[in-house]
């Protein structure tokens, strides 16, 4: 599966975005928990969609399954593990559409960056 970091690419290159919300269907949702049940962990993240012209910056590996939380239940600290761009939790819900109630996907991961050995070894694990 992939993921694109289109807004985050220096982030996640810097190795400090180690969390994504989406605004994903149930659809899609429930195929990041399935890989996560399956035990498929690792994962192609890319700076752009590719049909978009996207190129792979690294992987990522699934550090807990996916899950859905209202933006309002959302911790600070989790503004750093987005990337660090935004001021405050207002400022990120805001930027969400503005409603504290919705209700995102939370992808948690641990990046593997191309000069480390995962990604030269091609990582399966």
């Amino acid at each position: 599966m992939i993921l694109s970091f289109a807004w985050t690419t220096q982030a996640f290159l810097a190795g400090n975005k180690t969390c994504t919300r989406r605004d994903w269907a149930d659809r899609t949702m429930l195929a990041w928990q399935h890989a996560w049940d399956r035990g498929n962990l690792v994962h192609d993240a890319v700076d752009k969609l590719l049909f978009r012209g996207g190129k792979r910056i690294g992987l990522l590996k699934l550090t807990c399954r996916p899950y859905r939380e209202r933006l309002r239940d959302m911790p600070e600290s989790d503004l750093a593990a987005e990337g660090g761009m935004w001021a405050d939790l207002d400022e990120f819900i805001e930027l969400q559409g503005g409603d504290p109630d919705k209700r995102m996907c939370v992808i948690r991961f641990e990046p593997i960056l191309p000069e480390s050995p995962q990604m030269e070894m091609g990582l399966d694990a």
